[in-house]
């Protein structure tokens, strides 16, 4: 018996950056962020009868070439081991998976991928244990265990996260337009597991909970104003303050690079030039990421053919 499922990538403007208990991935401070729908991870569950459960690629059109270190095989069978606990389960499965885009690069891989292994272990173990699925919330709280932020992708357009549980929220702007541009296509030195607990030991951060409610109430303000210069500004200074706390944690580490910074310039002096342009964001990786209204399609192909065709790859 197999099972399949998907679940799409979702990028914070608000970040979810240190725990109050990593045991239950229980953030420091709320969250906001945006599904992205083409950025895709796939799981395939099988029932075998076998000795113990084990990971490889799944091989689907579409998918990219998809391999898991050890230590990424190893948090991912931990999880559908949890699952099977939860759901009283004590058969074993092949879990076969890929993803649409770069995998441990900075582009929400780990929430995906989380999400889809939840959402299909699920399936098959109501399946197999004739119980009836969780709802959507309770299924996204039991992806939290094994990454945080994959909760996030069970909801769209807009995810809140926060500590009385993960929602969507209404706002404005229930499309946009999302484009990454890709610096480095590899896996990073320091994953986003090993960020959360560095950035702990930065002197910024006994006040970063406050500053991302703060940016949370002004963000939300200022999208259901539909002051877009505002909100390009706010979601600017918000992952700014999250890469400082990378570079003065005690084990310093910095995901931006010269050609970060170079993608970064480029979307500052549009908005100087023209008072508008798409919001900037970047998550823990090198990879930039650009959201423009509808209205915007035009200025979002013009800005990409002038500056990152023949430099980057933009998904």
């Amino acid at each position: 018996m197999t099972w399949f499922a998907d679940a799409p990538a979702n990028l914070a403007l608000i970040k979810y950056m240190g725990k109050t208990d990593p045991a239950t991935n229980t953030p420091s401070n709320p969250s906001l962020s945006y599904t992205l729908d083409k950025l895709q991870s796939f799981v395939q569950l099988e029932h075998l009868p076998a000795k113990r459960d084990f990971w490889e690629a799944l091989d689907l059109p579409g998918g990219q070439p998809f391999e898991l270190s050890d230590a990424g095989q190893q948090r991912y069978l931990a999880h559908l081991n949890f699952l099977k606990q939860h759901f009283g389960f004590e058969g074993y499965f092949k879990i076969s998976s890929c993803n649409n885009f770069p995998q441990s690069s900075g582009l929400a891989s780990s929430a995906s991928s989380f999400a889809a292994l939840t959402k299909a272990a699920v399936k098959a173990l109501c399946d197999l244990t004739e119980q009836e699925r969780p709802s959507v919330q309770g299924i996204a709280m039991l992806s939290r265990q094994g990454s945080g932020s994959s909760c996030r992708s069970f909801f769209n357009p807009w995810a809140l996260w926060d500590d009385s549980g993960v929602k969507t929220v209404e706002l404005p702007y229930p499309s946009l337009i999302h484009q990454v541009i890709v610096v480095d296509h590899g896996i990073k030195a320091v994953s986003s597991s090993e960020a959360h607990l560095r950035v702990a030991t930065s002197p910024n951060f006994q006040g970063r909970p406050q500053r991302a409610i703060d940016n949370l109430d002004a963000l939300m303000t200022a999208f259901q104003q539909k002051d877009w210069g505002s909100a390009y500004q706010i979601v600017f200074d918000e992952f700014m303050d999250m890469h400082q706390l990378f570079e003065t944690a005690e084990q310093a580490f910095k995901y931006i690079t010269a050609q970060s910074m170079e993608i970064i310039d480029v979307v500052k002096q549009h908005w100087q030039q023209n008072n508008d342009g798409p919001l900037i964001t970047m998550d823990a990786g090198p990879n930039v990421h650009l959201l423009y209204r509808p209205d915007q399609a035009d200025m979002a192909l013009q800005i990409q053919h002038d500056h990152f065709v023949g430099n980057f790859d933009v998904l």
